[in-house]
């Protein structure tokens, strides 16, 4: 029984989800968390359980939570310290289990430490429980992230869920057109982007940033899923962070778009007010070509060698 209620907004034209290579049932969890103790990890992970057995009854694949969903986003450096888990440490360890008990497949961002660095982590989980990917960021946003984590030094992954191959991004991340470009280029027809995209922020100085962060969703998330043709699922949180250094309030605009750079869900005004799992189907094998000639990935010419390059 959930002890607090979710709001589902669920949208699908099929009866059943989809079968295995056809597509994927994506589910995004946005809500508003505890942050930076052992206690608000523990009741953040009870969460997890409580949402993966809400989306797994509406047939979903995969179920993708916000950037640090295990902390918390607004944590600095001495509860990174304490609340950072080895990749295979008790959060991941739960993960398995609710994913393995639940049959679908886990998206669970967290701090990470390997001995004296630590990695702002992203950690896919299959529904047999096996850990398919343990993603570290490796384009850190701004001081507080360059202060508490190391850049993580491998491509973002690519992961076949449900017989689909699936990229992941983490948050700023999502921004970058080259990745999007690389995960396509590696077969991705879907991106799962935890985020934790915030209005106004407190910068390293201690003020208050006075221009608010721009809305992904708006422009670069609709133009990186229509040009590369892919389902772009952007799993943000809603609410507020109240930590010693000030207050974070997010945008709550999680959402799932399609190659056509539509929406086929996403948070409204209403779902900022409450918690609430976002579900939609992917089918790549619906999505038509680009154009009847044109193809970015096939026809991108970026990577010309020097030698064919004309003369400076």
């Amino acid at each position: 029984m959930l002890k607090e209620p979710v709001r589902i907004v669920f949208r699908s034209a099929l009866e059943r989800p989809p079968a295995a290579g056809q597509g994927l049932r994506v589910g995004i969890y946005q809500g508003q968390g505890p942050v930076g103790s052992v206690e608000a990890v523990r009741r953040n992970l009870d969460r997890m359980d409580e949402v993966a057995k809400l989306a797994a009854g509406y047939g979903c694949h995969v179920l993708v939570f916000p950037e640090k969903y295990t902390t918390g986003y607004a944590i600095g450096l001495t509860e990174c310290r304490e609340l950072a888990e080895h990749a295979l440490g008790p959060s991941v360890e739960r993960a398995r289990l609710a994913a393995k008990e639940c049959g679908l497949a886990l998206v669970l961002p967290y701090p990470e430490r390997d001995g004296e660095q630590f990695f702002d982590s992203v950690s896919v989980i299959a529904g047999d429980g096996l850990v398919l990917a343990n993603y570290r960021k490796t384009h850190l946003y701004g001081a507080a992230e360059r202060r508490n984590y190391s850049f993580g030094d491998e491509l973002p992954p690519v992961v076949s869920l449900n017989g689909i191959s699936v990229g992941v991004l983490n948050c700023y991340e999502c921004e970058f057109p080259p990745l999007y470009q690389s995960l396509a280029e590696r077969g991705a027809k879907v991106v799962l982007g935890p985020t934790a995209a915030d209005f106004h922020f407190r910068l390293a100085d201690g003020t208050m940033s006075q221009v608010p962060y721009q809305d992904a969703t708006r422009h670069i998330i609709p133009a990186m899923a229509s040009i590369w043709r892919l389902f772009v699922a952007y799993a943000n949180r809603r609410g507020w962070e109240q930590v010693p250094a000030g207050s974070w309030q997010y945008r709550g605009n999680s959402g799932i778009w399609g190659p056509d750079g539509e929406a086929l869900v996403a948070a409204g005004a209403e779902d900022r007010q409450h918690d609430c799992l976002l579900i939609a189907d992917c089918l790549p094998a619906t999505v038509p070509a680009f154009s009847p000639e044109g193809d970015h990935t096939r026809d991108n010419r970026l990577a010309l060698s020097p030698a064919l390059r004309p003369p400076i």
